[in-house]
């Protein structure tokens, strides 16, 4: 008999890694709140809840009678907690729920790697607008609020006068769940994610990609990320200090075995920032498909067998070097669609690993311009010799997508 594995939420584009666990003999149940066709093929048990909610995710559990599960896992959603509470209700292995939640809550996080001497940005949590503008005058201007239990960059806004850092501030105050924000120093320089998982307390690197943010503040207050790049330009000696980093927050965190994602940004003057260290796989498709790509290991049979409780196979190949690769992404500018072609009829050149709308598109609909956190318009994933020509891969199909808006202010991602 198969083993069944829950599988409790799914993040933008990773229902496509619902095939690959089927492949691995698995015997799928799916937590979702986008019940997409993919999902409809790889299982016929489907909970439709929140999975970021507890009760939510709790009620549909109970309600459809869900027992013999023999693991959890998150497809690159970020709800560490909630995997962690699951897997101890089924008596599966995970990792635990305090560590769990200093993983996920951005103040929690702060604290313990500041407890550990790492570099971190200058900040401090509030619980209302007053206490938060105490925390601007701390850390000064420019400056980043951001809800201490939202993911992405949901209610995440950059601080730059005194004259809208408040609305930013409630704006960001009303979206916490908990009414929590973090406020914390502006820092410039280059992101990277590191991507891995942790056996036996030791982390292990699956994949390193550059964070394109070429596009960073066009839409502020918000953030646009545009992408992500492999191989990354930094050093080899620049990439063991990012590395290193991690390997100390893993530590500081007490991860023991956990796939672990990273957000880490490294400043004009050289130092290594952990933005996010959480127990969960890089989303997106980045550790999953544009990792592996780019020579590195996919994770996810590794990260089934650490929610199985089997041992994970460290003797497999190490990240090797690969081709180029890129993902980038189009964001949004507004305007009402008036034509929408298919993308499968899309004439894309052999380098093209796949080309996406973003979100479901029909003629009518009018579409808002970015306000961080949302889906892109469309994105790619392509390959080349080096990532210059990977990214103008990328443009060039960006700027050849089968759409027709009413106000034709899309501008095809700069990229580098």
């Amino acid at each position: 008999m198969s083993e069944r594995l829950l599988v409790c939420g799914i993040g933008a584009g990773m229902d496509r890694s619902l095939a690959a666990l089927k492949d691995l003999g698995l015997d799928l149940a799916v937590i979702t709140d986008r019940r997409t066709e993919r999902v409809g093929r790889a299982t016929g048990t489907v909970l439709v809840a929140d999975p970021g909610d507890q009760r939510s995710v709790d009620r549909a559990v109970t309600a459809a009678g869900l027992r013999g599960v023999d693991g959890v896992l998150s497809l690159g959603y970020d709800n560490p907690p909630v995997i962690s509470r699951l897997a101890r209700r089924f008596g599966c292995p995970g990792v635990p729920e305090e560590v769990a939640l200093d993983c996920t809550l951005k103040d929690r996080r702060l604290a313990v790697l500041g407890r550990a001497g790492l570099h971190l940005p200058r900040h401090r949590a509030a619980d209302d607008l007053a206490g938060a503008l105490a925390a601007l005058a701390e850390t000064g201007l420019p400056a980043v609020v951001k809800p201490r239990d939202l993911t992405g960059s949901a209610g995440v806004y950059k601080l730059d006068s005194p004259r809208t850092a408040p609305d930013r501030i409630r704006e960001a105050l009303r979206l916490s769940v908990s009414g929590r924000v973090v406020v914390e120093e502006f820092l410039a320089g280059t992101e990277h994610t590191v991507a891995g998982l942790v056996t036996a307390g030791t982390f292990h690197v699956t994949g390193f990609a550059d964070r394109e943010y070429g596009r960073k503040e066009e839409f502020a207050p918000y953030f646009f990320e545009g992408g992500d790049t492999m191989p990354t330009a930094l050093s080899t000696e620049q990439a063991d200090e990012v590395v290193a980093v991690v390997r100390a927050g893993v530590r500081a965190l007490g991860l023991d075995e956990a796939v672990v994602n990273t957000d880490i940004l490294r400043t004009r003057d050289g130092r290594v920032v952990l933005l996010e260290l959480t127990c969960r796989l890089t989303g997106a498709r980045i550790a999953t498909e544009i990792m592996p790509l780019g020579g590195g290991i996919d994770p996810l049979p590794h990260a089934v067998r650490l929610a199985l409780g089997r041992p994970v196979d460290l003797a497999e190949p190490a990240p090797r070097p690969g081709r180029a690769v890129v993902q980038r992404y189009l964001p949004c500018t507004g305007g009402t669609v008036e034509w929408v072609g298919d993308l499968r009829e899309a004439a894309a050149p052999p380098e093209v690993h796949d080309v996406f709308w973003g979100r479901e598109l029909r003629p009518g609909m009018t579409l808002p311009p970015y306000t961080g956190g949302s889906d892109p318009l469309a994105g790619v994933i392509a390959t080349g010799d080096d990532t210059a020509q990977a990214a103008a891969t990328a443009q060039e199909v960006l700027a050849g997508l089968p759409l027709k808006l009413s106000a034709d202010t899309l501008d095809p991602p700069h990229t580098t």
